[in-house]
């Protein structure tokens, strides 16, 4: 009942700065445009006079905004609207359909996160953090945290060119932010920092994702390995088997892991699982290693660098999965 109640008080107020924002956009297009913030501050003057706080100028501005950006047509987000349903279907406008309409509620999503998205011009930024914060139920501050962290940047089917070619890539960030204090450490102990903050980690790595298990031992032709972390992603219907490397990866570690999920594959993937993933986390990529489908050669960070450098590594990245993605292991 409370939170029905928070939900639609929620709804309502962003309703009505949609509304206001509307309404002050029309404005300015029904008369002279160059005055438009003249038109602002008449409408924050007459507002704040009517109902009081809220309708300073910065926020009258920000409605304004927020009617701007989120009543174009854009791909990444389909309304139930009938209205808007033509719009989604193709009929209008080329497969296009409406980031979002008064009509429809949005889950979890109140007016601090719709103002931390703001600073956004690409739909397609805006429309993904709208589906985290509506997906795992965000606060503000983990919206931020994740806007900080390059959370959409970060993520490897963003990274790609081309086709998504696995669906964890939806969800996989590369680099991984570990949030770890310790900076020397042996594989031990970056294996305990990560148990440490595995929910966190998790979020990293997918978006419904549970621990299987740690250092599992599996039987190969006799010879018992362990593996360092193996996870179950529900999203994906698929395990996810993790292995730590303080150096640089090898061609030798790519051929363990594969070793590893032609077992999970062979004598632990149900009729309904989809193929196990592997993840190599490594301090250092090498860009000499052949890829595989279903592996991925990670970098891991132990905290979030300034933005500059986390670009800089974004961008290795791009330039690694470019000349590493048609490679195969034969």
């Amino acid at each position: 009942m409370i939170n029905n109640t928070i939900s639609k008080i929620n709804y309502e107020l962003i309703y009505l700065y949609w509304s206001i924002g509307k309404l002050v956009n029309d404005y300015k297009k029904d008369n002279n445009s160059q005055y438009g913030d003249a038109v602002v501050t008449r409408f924050s003057k007459e507002l704040s006079l009517r109902y009081g706080k809220g309708f300073d100028q910065k926020n009258i501005f920000k409605m304004v905004k927020f009617y701007d950006i989120f009543s174009k047509v854009a791909p990444g987000r389909q309304s139930n609207n009938k209205i808007f349903s033509k719009i989604a279907s193709g009929q209008q406008s080329n497969e296009k359909f409406a980031i979002w309409h008064p009509d429809v509620k949005l889950k979890n999503i109140n007016w601090s996160h719709i103002r931390e998205l703001l600073k956004f011009k690409d739909i397609k930024i805006i429309n993904y953090y709208l589906s985290e914060v509506e997906n795992k139920n965000w606060t503000k501050n983990e919206l931020i945290h994740a806007i900080k962290s390059k959370s959409y940047e970060r993520t490897i089917g963003n990274q790609r060119k081309g086709t998504i070619s696995n669906k964890i890539e939806k969800t996989l960030k590369d680099p991984v932010i570990l949030n770890i204090s310790n900076k020397k450490r042996t594989e031990k102990e970056l294996e305990d920092e990560i148990i440490n903050n595995v929910f966190e980690f998790m979020k990293e790595i997918g978006n419904s994702v549970m621990l299987y298990g740690r250092q599992y031992k599996i039987n190969i032709n006799g010879l018992t390995h362990k593996i360092d972390l193996v996870f179950f992603d529900n999203d994906i219907n698929s395990y996810i088997l993790v292995d730590l490397k303080i150096n640089k990866i090898t061609n030798k570690d790519i051929f363990q892991m594969q070793m590893y999920i032609n077992y999970f594959n062979k004598y632990m993937k149900k009729g309904r699982f989809n193929n196990t993933i592997g993840i190599i986390l490594c301090e250092t990529k090498d860009i000499r290693v052949e890829a595989n489908d279903n592996i991925y050669q990670i970098k891991y960070l132990s905290e979030i660098p300034k933005e500059k450098e986390l670009l800089k590594i974004i961008n290795e990245n791009k330039v690694i999965l470019l000349k590493t993605e048609n490679l195969k292991i034969k």
